[in-house]
């Protein structure tokens, strides 16, 4: 018997599963053509037999939250299947902001993850699978974990933060479906059709369905990655001269000084690529070396790192994003002068040691900062690499992969955090958002509601200006929201760090996702409101430009840095450097109102200051009007 003709469950029913309540449970499969299938779930059997295709589906009827269950199914040959909690189910979608594992944000709520045990709190996770000709009907990989000790650092920790508040307020088993993929546009997650309907995208759906194209392609860039990195490693000099640079009898000869933490765009290394070598000497007394555990905190570097403490390696990262924190043994260290050396490898002519992370040795008592006078030396410089390919930013890859293959499953609901990968085109993407929305909640079967994070506050570092993409591409989120019904989305301006892509405060955004839901599903609390501009209005004798808002539930305020209101003179936008909160309305003072064309807030990739409602701390969404 072939592996097509024998009993197979999708992967989400398997050990450990939640399904949804309250919605009719069904259980699917294949087996051999024409087999009697029995599904025995809580002591009641339905028999089934498979079709022309061996495809089977059982349904039974919905259940109240509970367990834990057993599920039966005997075909050509039997599964059992334990631990089945009935619950409520949420799919999280998107890119790395949702995909981000506690373990990234891990610093920032120590205590809350250590402590954490919530055995009915549980994640599946599907692995990246882009697939490129016909959309899977069956999803052949991932497991069910639960948010117990053992698992918890893997969980998506914006998942993770709103399934603990629904855990606490309904008491209930809670399951997240996580597919979020870091990278991807939002094109990758919609389905074929749709975006041939929109033209433009049939050349390259064309192309990706060709199997032959796809192994080309993946080759073709495998071997150039391959040789850009062989020749980095082989030619540099930190690694071919003896003593190697990082090692301790090594003596620096005509390296030179930099001030660290910089954007190299700011310094001779500016357009630079290949390996350098930067080295670092700081003091330890006995008091110091005290503890017993310590830790290397080198922000976030641009690109790849091998770092080196008094001659012996004690980290590395392979890409840029990951903020450095390499553990560090009481024995790796010595009283008085020790040396730090990082071999960087930069790929793209844009490398740096991020601004606004900390740079320090750090134990529980005490901390030493790395920030200061450092010195380097360029061990290679090479041309840049060509850019990668990533198969999984295709058009409808994930979707075939990932979201179809969902199909029988049921849900209670959808967030998502996307975005940023359509930053650089941020025209149209409501309209996109929409019909992927629509893509997803056909093929799920179901209307869903559908909860979403704006962009937070970033700026690219290696660029270092605001090309105000991010600002549109929120205008465009927001847009979404009228667009799609049973939808709402939150703001995460005011919660990101203005070099981080990858902001750690997920807490804040899982709450803010879960007022949302645990009202409008659950009855729960009160009705979620964003604060918004509602309307202007122009007086002319006071020369005031009054902004009236909606959604404010107690006073307004503002961050001690000042908030970015502007108004457009002519073809100029002029900061309004006065202005007063009012307890429903913003008045802006300006004497050329004569000219006015249009006002905006906090109108930047991000933003300096904000205005918040002190009741819900809830940050007033940007926004750009004409007057």
């Amino acid at each position: 018997m072939t592996k097509e003709e024998t009993l197979f469950l999708p992967h989400y029913i398997s050990h450990g599963m939640i399904i949804q309540q309250q919605k009719p449970i069904v259980f699917s499969g294949k087996d051999k053509v024409s087999t009697l299938v029995k599904v025995t779930f809580d002591n009641k059997t339905i028999e089934t037999i498979t079709d022309e295709s061996g495809k089977w589906s059982v349904t039974f009827p919905e259940k109240q939250a509970g367990g834990p269950f057993q599920l039966h199914v005997e075909g050509t040959s039997t599964k059992q299947i334990e631990d089945i909690l009935v619950g409520e189910v949420w799919l999280i979608g998107g890119q790395s902001n949702m995909e981000l594992p506690i373990n990234r944000t891990y610093d920032e709520f120590k205590e809350e993850i250590d402590s954490a045990h919530f055995p009915e709190i549980r994640q599946f996770h599907i692995e990246m699978d882009p697939t490129f000709d016909q959309p899977k009907n069956w999803l052949e990989q991932g497991e069910w974990k639960a948010a117990v000790q053992e698992n918890i650092q893997n969980f998506s920790s914006l998942g993770f933060f709103y399934a603990k508040e629904l855990y606490e307020q309904l008491n209930v088993p809670i399951g997240i479906i996580h597919t979020a993929v870091g990278g991807t546009p939002i094109e990758a997650w919609m389905n074929e059709a749709t975006l041939r309907e929109l033209n433009g995208y049939d050349n390259e759906l064309d192309y990706w369905k060709n199997s032959a194209n796809v192994k080309k392609e993946i080759e073709k860039d495998a071997a150039r990655n391959q040789t850009w990195y062989e020749d980095l490693q082989s030619n540099d000099k930190g690694y071919l001269e003896e003593p190697k640079w990082f090692e301790e009898e090594y003596e620096p000869k005509d390296w030179k000084p930099i001030t660290i933490p910089v954007m190299f765009k700011d310094t001779d290394l500016a357009e630079f690529s290949g390996a350098v070598w930067f080295r670092k000497t700081f003091d330890c007394t006995e008091e110091d070396l005290s503890s017993e555990a310590y830790r290397l905190r080198l922000g976030s570097l641009i690109n790849g790192d091998e770092t080196y403490l008094n001659g012996v390696k004690v980290g590395e990262t392979g890409y840029r994003y990951p903020p450095r924190k390499y553990p560090i043994n009481k024995e790796q260290l010595k009283v008085g002068t020790n040396t730090l050396v990082i071999g960087l490898s930069i790929d793209a002519a844009n490398g740096g040691f991020i601004p606004t992370f900390p740079y320090q040795l750090e134990s529980k008592d005490f901390s030493i900062s790395l920030e200061g006078e450092w010195s380097y030396k360029i061990g290679y410089q090479k041309d840049v690499i060509e850019p990668m390919l990533f198969l999984h930013y295709k058009p409808a890859v994930l979707y075939k992969g990932m979201i179809h293959p969902l199909k029988d499953m049921s849900l209670r609901g959808i967030l998502f955090y996307q975005g940023e990968s359509n930053s650089g085109n941020p025209e149209g993407y409501s309209d996109l958002m929409s019909l992927m929305v629509e893509d997803w909640r056909r093929v799920l079967s179901d209307d869903l509601p559908f909860y979403y994070v704006q962009l937070a506050n970033y700026i690219d570092p290696a660029v270092g200006r605001d090309e105000l993409n991010w600002a549109h591409l929120r205008d465009e989120q927001n847009k979404a929201r009228f667009k799609i019904p049973k939808s709402q989305m939150v703001p995460a301006y005011d919660s990101g760090i203005s070099y981080e892509l990858h902001p750690h405060d997920k807490k804040t955004l899982g709450k803010r996702l879960s007022r949302i839901s645990l009202y409008n599903e659950y009855r729960l609390g009160k009705p979620y409101q964003n604060v918004e501009l509602d309307s202007i209005e122009i007086q002319k004798d006071s020369h005031t430009v009054n902004l009236y808002l909606n959604g404010v539930g107690g006073e307004l305020a503002s961050t001690d840095v000042k908030p970015e209101f502007e108004v457009k003179v002519q073809d100029e936008w002029v900061e309004v450097s006065d202005f007063q909160l009012n307890s429903q309305s913003i008045s802006l003072y300006f004497e050329e109102w004569e000219d006015m064309k249009a006002v905006r807030y906090a109108w930047r990739n991000d933003p300096r200051g904000y205005v918040y409602d002190s009741l819900t701390q809830l940050p007033l969404l940007p926004f750009s009007k004409l007057i």
